[in-house]
């Protein structure tokens, strides 16, 4: 993708980043999912949960600039989506050149051209970590999380979806509060501090997550990416507590407990 520079300091701190993403013998597919879109840009609407995606440092809201050095920005969606699967089924492994949806914006109002020579390169690993390997499946979780000693911030990044209904988590900072309460990137969150908010305004969520942190508390449920699309799929209740009351809940705890004994961005 052949683009003069402007201001390189600039593109060093946009978060342009070369995401190079390999199949999985135990996932399907990278665990993108690409916006359809009458023209370009292309966005990245979805990271799956433990997926190479999310390990290769792919994030949602993304702008697909580049793949594997064939410049995309003004490709339709149909051939989008043919060079990806082409390229999944011919080669098993993958290179987006992406950028952030919101320095994206900032950089063509401003007519900077974008140079791919200062993109972060970040690889997903040739194989499932052990910790995504040990994830458990189709569990809503519950974090709380405490503002306690040094800490000024629970150490998270959120997303917007494209709707702007509901809330991603974007990034989890290592060894910060969110961290050690268990919280993953790509949580989807359900409820805050006993509130249901899936279905309101993202923008909302963010201004009470604002007050929960000045508070020094936040309790969030949330759901990974496969467990919210499964609870959707077999008409599961989001909500916690119609959850727990269902036979859903009930057959889960049975299970755990056999298994158990057998083995837009925001930063807060």
């Amino acid at each position: 993708m052949a683009a003069e520079l402007t201001n390189g300091n600039t593109l060093c701190n946009v978060n342009l980043r070369r995401c190079r993403l390999c199949l999985w013998d135990n996932f399907p597919g990278f665990g993108l999912t690409v916006a359809p879109a009458l023209r370009p840009p292309h966005i990245i609407q979805l990271v799956e949960s433990n997926s190479p995606a999310a390990a290769g440092g792919l994030r949602i809201r993304d702008v697909i600039l580049a793949i594997n050095d064939i410049n995309v920005s003004k490709v339709s969606y149909d051939e989008l989506k043919d060079i990806i699967k082409n390229t999944r089924d011919n080669y098993g492994n993958i290179e987006l050149l992406v950028l952030d949806q919101v320095f994206y914006e900032v950089l063509k109002k401003n007519n900077q051209l974008i140079d791919p020579r200062f993109a972060k390169p970040m690889t997903a690993p040739p194989i499932m970590p052990i910790d995504y390997q040990n994830f458990p499946k189709h569990q809503p979780r519950t974090c709380e999380i405490y503002l306690n000693g040094n800490y000024t911030s629970f150490g998270i990044e959120t997303a917007n979806p494209l709707t702007d209904i509901g809330l991603f988590i974007q990034e989890v900072f290592p060894n910060s509060p969110a961290a050690n309460a268990f919280l993953r990137k790509c949580d989807r969150i359900i409820e805050m501090n006993d509130e249901f908010v899936d279905d309101i305004l993202s923008k909302i969520i963010l201004e009470r997550l604002c007050l929960a942190k000045a508070k020094g508390y936040v309790k969030f449920y949330v759901m990974d990416t496969k467990t919210y699309t499964y609870f959707q799929s077999k008409n599961i209740p989001l909500s916690s507590k119609e959850y727990q009351q269902s036979s859903f809940a009930k057959m889960s705890l049975t299970n755990s407990y056999i298994n158990e004994n057998e083995s837009k961005y925001h930063y807060f």
